[in-house]
């Protein structure tokens, strides 16, 4: 998942924290929503204080990464 949002941040040409911290990245992935989907990731993204935009570009791929993982 990590490694996912590490990717995103430098297509985005921005610091991976400034994405999504690495906090949220870790309490997403050891407390996933029971049901693995965007738009749960993305749920779960905002109860922890995710804004709008970081959550449209990470909830798919957290989602992808806890679904493989």
């Amino acid at each position: 998942a990590r490694a996912a949002v590490t990717a995103r941040a430098e297509e985005l040409r921005m610091p991976q924290e400034n994405l999504l911290t690495p906090e949220l990245v870790r309490r997403v992935c050891w407390e996933p929503p029971a049901e693995v989907g965007p738009d749960a990731v993305g749920a779960a993204l905002r109860a922890l204080g995710a804004r709008e935009w970081q959550i449209g570009q990470t909830a798919e791929l957290l989602a992808k990464a806890l679904s493989e993982g």
